[in-house]
């Protein structure tokens, strides 16, 4: 099987082009094309996950093709297949399937049905060229093609000022730290003299690239990450992001795109850990990315940017984990985050399906209209929390014992991001299914969705809960996904009992409060709203970061404006239009110098020379006697001459 695994994201763009081509003459305008292939898609994976954990198959599993060569460079087109591989296929193709199901009842009736089916097959296969490739340079490929799918995707509804400034806004950011990723992935090439995925790990790992050089290419390529995986300071992306169907914010920002960047980090692990500045960085950001994020969600009313700022807080914990030195654990976390965050996402477009609005404000008392949302969302709720047993307890708590591992301060902000976690997700649940209907016209004309939006949701709901169990039975996830190299720092013995006990009551305490407050006493979050007004102005205005960046938009265009004047006033009419003009006045004089002057004496000698010609000419008439004359006259000057001497 593994010898075919490359067909699978050619499968997805081959289905594109279909569905562009033909879509309106198949069933579901070519939908039905799309979630074919993705079954397959889905299929393949998960047989390959099972044979890789009964070790029924040998990896890590290379194969390649020469594509093109340069100088003495070759390079290729392959897969590379290890245990991370397999993780991540599993997840973008599950997540990928379901959103597409469910993408049918969501976006049914919707005048451009065709092209959102096409551009979620060719997103799929840019993610699924990422996750396979062999090739660094491929990889880069892929990833700015999944830049532009979620462009394309985020802005869908173009007709909306708000979504096409979103999809701009994301595309823009992620090309910020695009830029950083590429000038990293060319140092790394200077470093390792490959872009071969295997080689590149081989070098690191028998410290033949420079630990400088690493940590620069390191430094750099995470720039990217922090764009793609929406980390301090480039997380101002995400939240406006929403403004996209909910199934493309389940698919894009909550499961597959923003864990790319992990993805990355975890590929390259091997360059990571030959620098100890490099993991900080990265641990550092993530730590603060979590806890800023989860700050952020404590004062939204837009149910879908909750759960985007939750999806940037989770990501940090990713990061978090990574930069420890917990690499099982930050994949792990990604593993599962992307099932139930899919959920969440998927049961909140559910609920905007049903009342039409993203605001909290205007929701409430739904749980009985919409039963099988409810107990989904809740599932999902209780897996974000980490409450046992659910599936965000097991990767949670490995994060927490990584960073406590590392730094006790990583450790606190994790733990502190960790309750705020359940204290919004318990403000989210309560505002949107509890209490009493705050629109009467809303809330009577909300149902349940149709099946084909409710069946991924109740399979979503069954992974988030048996998926974080039945990942670490016999340490399943732990032997197909490890890194077996040496970290640059030592870690702290800590007692993974006492911090799972630590997080979980932690955990239940803030949910528990949050419940009880919005649902028994919600006149005092109105009233500390109120009274902690800067601070939620702060929050409200998000650390005022998107105002910071906005801040230099408006100084480059000032600063365009100086270089346009300097360019036009000074380079184009003094330096170049003014030297063309000094050319031709000089020009001008040099002509007339040429025609009055040089010309002239020319002329003159010409002039003289031919009346001294014919001067000369009258005295040769070709009489002897006028010769002898001549001479005689000649003779007669010169005597009289030496006589008067």
């Amino acid at each position: 099987m593994l010898e075919y695994v490359f067909i699978l994201p050619l499968l997805s763009f081959a289905v594109a082009g279909v569905i562009f081509a033909v879509g309106k003459w198949l069933p579901i305008k070519g939908a039905s094309a799309g979630i074919a292939v993705a079954a397959w898609g889905f299929i393949q994976a998960a047989m390959l996950f099972v044979k890789a954990v009964r070790g029924s198959i040998a990896l890590p599993y290379e194969a390649s093709i020469p594509w093109f060569s340069v100088g003495a460079h070759q390079l290729s087109l392959g897969v590379y297949v290890d245990g991370l591989t397999l993780a991540m296929l599993l997840v973008v193709t599950t997540v990928s399937l379901l959103v597409q199901i469910y993408s049918t009842g969501y976006m049914h009736g919707d005048p451009r049905f065709k092209r959102y089916y096409a551009y979620l097959s060719i997103f799929t296969g840019s993610m699924l060229c990422v996750t396979l490739t062999s090739s660094m340079l491929v990889f880069f490929m892929g990833w700015e093609l999944v830049g532009v799918c979620s462009y394309l995707l985020i802005g869908f509804w173009f007709e909306k000022q708000s979504a096409a400034y979103a999809g701009k806004k994301a595309f823009i950011t992620t090309k910020l730290g695009d830029l950083g990723f590429l000038l990293g992935l060319l140092t790394l090439f200077y470093a390792a003299g490959t872009f071969e995925i295997s080689a590149i790990m081989e070098k690191a790992q028998n410290g033949l690239i420079p630990v400088a050089l690493a940590g620069l290419a390191g430094i750099l390529m995470f720039l990217g990450a922090a764009g793609k995986s929406a980390q301090f300071p480039l997380f101002i992306w995400l939240p406006d992001a929403m403004e996209g169907p909910s199934p493309v914010s389940a698919l894009i920002h909550a499961a597959t795109m923003v864990a790319a960047g992990v993805y990355m980090v975890a590929r390259l692990y091997s360059v990571y850990t030959l620098s100890p500045i490099a993991m900080d960085v990265v641990a550092w950001t993530g730590a603060i990315t979590a806890f800023m994020a989860a700050s952020l969600a404590l004062t939204c009313f837009d149910l879908k940017r909750v759960l985007a700022f939750s999806t940037v807080s989770q990501l940090g914990y990713m990061m978090l984990a990574l930069g420890a030195g917990g690499f099982t654990a930050g994949m792990f976390h990604l593993t599962t985050h992307a099932y139930f965050k899919a959920l969440l996402f998927l049961a909140a477009g559910s609920v905007i399906h049903a009342v039409h609005t993203n605001d909290m404000r205007e929701m409430g008392a739904l749980r009985h209209k919409m039963p099988i949302t409810y107990v989904t969302f809740l599932l999902g709720t209780l897996a974000l929390c980490g409450i046992p047993p659910f599936a965000g307890f097991f990767s949670k708590d490995e994060v927490l014992v990584a960073a406590l591992s590392r730094s006790p301060f990583l450790f606190a902000l994790g733990a502190m991001a960790a309750a705020m976690t359940a204290f919004y997700m318990a403000r989210a649940l309560v505002m949107t299914f509890h209490g009493k209907p705050k629109d009467a016209h809303k809330h009577d004309h909300a149902h349940e969705n149709p099946l084909v939006m409710t069946i991924p949701l109740m399979f979503l709901g069954i992974v988030s809960v048996i998926s974080g169990w039945a990942l670490t039975r016999h340490e399943i996830f732990e032997h197909l996904v490890n890194f077996e190299g040496a970290l640059p720092f030592e870690l702290h013995h800590v007692s993974h009992s006492t911090v799972a006990l630590v997080s979980s009551l932690v955990a239940v305490f803030s949910m528990v409060f949050g419940l009880w407050l919005y649902k028994s006493r919600p006149d005092i979050p109105a009233l500390l709203r109120e009274k902690f007004s800067p601070i939620v102005n702060m929050l409200e205005k998000r650390y005022w970061l998107d105002a910071f960046f906005l801040k230099i938009v408006a100084w480059a265009d000032s600063l365009s404006v100086v270089l346009f004047s300097v360019d036009f006033n000074f380079l184009d009419q003094i330096a170049i239009d003014g030297w063309g003009w000094l050319t031709i006045k000089l020009g001008k004089i040099q002509g007339w110098i040429d025609t009055y002057i040089v010309d002239a004496a020319v002329d003159a000698f010409g002039t003289i020379t031919l009346y001294s010609g014919r001067a000369a000419r009258l005295a040769q008439t070709g009489i002897i006697q006028n010769y002898l004359l001549f001479v005689a006259v000649a003779v007669s000057i010169f005597a009289a001459i030496a006589f008067a001497g």
